[in-house]
């Protein structure tokens, strides 16, 4: 009785991650990342996420960073959160401090829109301004549950002046506005540089 009880538990966990794998696996992921407000030390982004193959999601913020083992209270920064399906507004529940749960049952693609305030200059703080912005992707970029594994492309459209993009992350077609990740760990360890040649940012 007992190997049989086992061999079930086994076979519901393969099967939960086999689901789960493939859910992920099919999704597409798009960030677009602008700079309407730099002066005021904002970033707008948004995530377009198609493929999805579930009934309820997880928006998740990273509350670490690579290299560091504090806790982040990244989501702090984040404002205005609205995500959109088929033209309407999903509702949206706050379950935990960096975490936004929604109903996906029937929808396939959803658009997510927020606003990111950026005022802080470390290695692993986001610092915007009408010269430059410094991207550290941990606290710009929302993540979607389960997912962590699955690539995304990163498309900056960059402020008034801004002629230059830096990272490590590979360009798409030769453009350097356009990036390419293969999974969120090297995304949340690729920080961002937009600005111009010459531009240079002093962390303290």
């Amino acid at each position: 009785m007992k190997k049989i009880k086992l061999s079930v538990i086994f076979s519901l966990i393969l099967f939960f991650m086999a689901t789960t794998g493939n859910a992920a696996d099919s999704a597409g992921i798009t960030y677009t990342v602008s700079f309407p407000e730099a002066q005021a030390h904002y970033a707008d982004v948004e995530m377009k996420i198609t493929g999805l193959k579930q009934n309820t999601l997880e928006l998740k913020m990273p509350v670490w960073t690579p290299g560091s083992y504090l806790i982040r209270e990244f989501e702090r920064n984040i404002e205005t959160l609205t995500v959109t399906a088929n033209g309407k507004e999903i509702t949206t529940t706050k379950t935990r401090k960096n975490i936004w749960q929604l109903n996906t049952t029937g929808i396939t693609d959803l658009t997510v829109k927020y606003r990111v305030y950026a005022f802080e200059i470390s290695v692993r703080t986001s610092f915007i301004d009408a010269k430059h912005g410094f991207l550290s992707s941990p606290d710009i970029f929302i993540y979607p549950g389960n997912m962590l594994h699955a690539p995304s492309t990163i498309h900056i459209i960059p402020y008034k002046g801004w002629t230059s993009v830096s990272t490590s992350l590979e360009k798409v077609n030769g453009d350097s506005f356009t990036r390419y990740s293969p999974n969120y760990d090297i995304l949340f360890d690729s920080p961002i540089e937009v600005g111009n040649p010459g531009t240079f940012l002093v962390l303290m």
